[in-house]
């Protein structure tokens, strides 16, 4: 064959070579390695929590934990698992349960305040009496988020016992605001409001697992 033609076939294959590499699919991404994080709406079902008004804290921690769910469905490196969805009432150990079964980074469970006194609001965080490093540093980024989108009063991060202790997960409980106090009662009742709550508990949560 003439040297000629030998290269116009070697050019002729490369065209059909690229045209037909140019027409396959291209290759999955690699799978992100998601962070799981169990969401816990407080109470449910038969146990209102604290009802103040005729406002049920169910309610409310159940709003709040839908609005960080669907927050986080943005984020392709977390999901956010809520151990109820409804007014149902899984029980604490239930709870705890699921956030093992899943391999959960962390446990966060969202619950709205009640004091005697209507003059005492604000923002605080739990963690059980015998809570070690991981569950500090998570109630820790939760309340200052949250006490930073919110702008409500920063009461703190607190210990006591809490049935947090079943589970060696690192675990916080967030009291959102106080029902028992007025003004942020009208506020937790408001979506708007309510979405900074979220915005607050997501960042917290990313500060944590050590997002950028």
């Amino acid at each position: 064959m003439p040297k000629a033609a030998v290269v116009l076939l070697l050019f002729g294959l490369t065209v059909v070579l690229a045209v037909l590499l140019a027409s396959q699919p291209a290759p999955p991404p690699l799978p992100v390695e998601l962070a799981v994080v169990v969401l816990d709406a407080g109470h449910g079902g038969p146990d209102p929590g604290a009802v103040v008004a005729g406002v049920e804290e169910k309610d409310v921690n159940l709003a709040i934990a839908l609005r960080v769910q669907r927050k986080a469905e943005a984020l392709p490196g977390l999901r956010v698992v809520l151990t109820r969805t409804g007014d149902v009432y899984p029980t604490l150990d239930e709870r705890l349960e699921l956030a093992e079964s899943l391999g959960a980074k962390a446990y966060v469970s969202v619950h709205a305040n009640y004091y005697r006194d209507p003059k005492v609001c604000g923002v605080e965080t739990w963690v059980d009496t015998g809570a070690g490093r991981e569950s500090l540093r998570l109630a820790q980024a939760l309340q200052e988020a949250v006490a930073s989108t919110t702008g409500a009063p920063d009461r703190g991060v607190h210990r006591q016992t809490l049935y947090l202790r079943r589970t060696p997960l690192p675990t916080a409980l967030v009291e959102v605001g106080y029902l028992s106090c007025p003004a942020e009662r009208a506020k937790l009742q408001d979506p708007a409001y309510q979405d900074r709550i979220a915005s607050g508990i997501l960042q917290g949560i990313l500060a944590f697992l050590g997002a950028p």
